[in-house]
């Protein structure tokens, strides 16, 4: 299967008037896309059978799904009608569109070998050399996100010691935060505090406590990590001192102490504004890319399009972060 060249523009597509320069414009020139194209590789060969798409043409479709909350389906449509989306994409007025079984396929290759946490990596490491990425302090939170599938339940009429239908979604979980029960996933992330560019992330099952991923959230080149009072522990703060990154958890009561004294309270009080900007990120998942409740029905599926996720947030974040004052 050889890789089938698009974009070649024709006639049709020089008479097209090109309108002022859209967001989508400020996306693509905020990437350096030659070293994601290297990245992606090729993902036909030589031999004979039907052309595939070029893997950038592809992640750039689903990076305009993200942004945009559309399903496949909806996506290989409003990229056959809308022309900002095709010259985003690359594609000409003439080429064929990616159909969803096609995006859906390349979003499983994405699943393999840890590709698109290598896609992520790249977005990251050109924000830092941009300087977008300021190291003052990292802040790590989690978010809880229901899953596609109903929560197992038992079937009416059933006795009480009946065992529940399982639901669709076998990876999901019951999870809690504060008084609030979620069956679903959840959402890890540490991101710097000056754009709340996302620097870390991990995306588990509901039942998952905050504390558990959060070393992995930590950079390890940051001055401080700041965090709620889920996240302190005697352990965590003697590494992070030995590391020489300031300890901004805050502290939480205990049965020894169950009233943390006033200096402890103001001292939260302050870390929690700084840390209140981590929540960013989670209002744009969910209020723009509608992550309210995952996509799909398995944790590897959902963990594409999280990670997708935080890759289109951090290039729209660095399209603000560059514009003129």
């Amino acid at each position: 299967m050889v890789e089938r060249i698009v974009g070649q523009l024709s006639l049709a597509d020089g008479l097209v008037s090109q309108p002022a320069e859209s967001m989508l414009d400020k996306l693509e020139a905020s990437l350096d896309w030659t070293p994601m194209r290297r990245l992606l590789g090729q993902r036909g060969g030589s031999g004979p059978g039907n052309s595939s798409y070029p893997a950038e043409v592809l992640l750039r479709c689903l990076l305009l799904g993200v942004w945009h909350d559309l399903s496949d389906p909806a996506l290989e449509t409003a990229i056959a009608d809308r022309i900002s989306f095709r010259r985003f994409a690359g594609l000409s007025l003439h080429d064929r569109t990616p159909d969803h079984s096609t995006l859906w396929r390349f979003r499983q290759e994405l699943s393999q070998d840890g590709l698109v946490d290598r896609v992520f990596a790249e977005i990251a490491r050109q924000l830092e050399a941009n300087n977008l990425v300021l190291k003052r302090g990292t802040l790590i939170d989690a978010s809880l996100v229901a899953a596609r599938a109903n929560p197992p339940r038992k079937p009416r009429g059933q006795p009480a010691d009946a065992p529940a239908k399982p639901s669709a979604d076998r990876d999901a979980r019951w999870g809690r935060k504060g008084n609030k029960s979620v069956f679903g996933y959840k959402i890890h992330i540490g991101v710097d505090d000056g754009h709340t560019m996302i620097r870390r992330y991990d995306f588990t099952n509901g039942s998952i406590t905050d504390t558990e991923p959060a070393d992995g959230l930590i950079c390890g080149d940051e001055g401080a990590v700041y965090g709620d009072q889920a996240y302190y522990t005697h352990a965590r703060h003697a590494r992070l001192r030995q590391a020489g990154i300031k300890d901004r958890l805050m502290h939480r009561p205990n049965k020894h102490h169950p009233e943390l004294p006033p200096r402890q309270k103001r001292r939260n009080r302050l870390i929690g504004r700084v840390r209140a900007a981590v929540e960013r990120p989670f209002a744009v998942f969910k209020e723009r890319y509608g992550m309210r409740r995952m996509r799909f029905y398995t944790l590897a599926r959902n963990r594409v399009q999280v990670v997708l996720a935080c890759c289109a947030y951090n290039l729209r974040r660095a399209v603000g972060a560059l514009a003129p004052a």
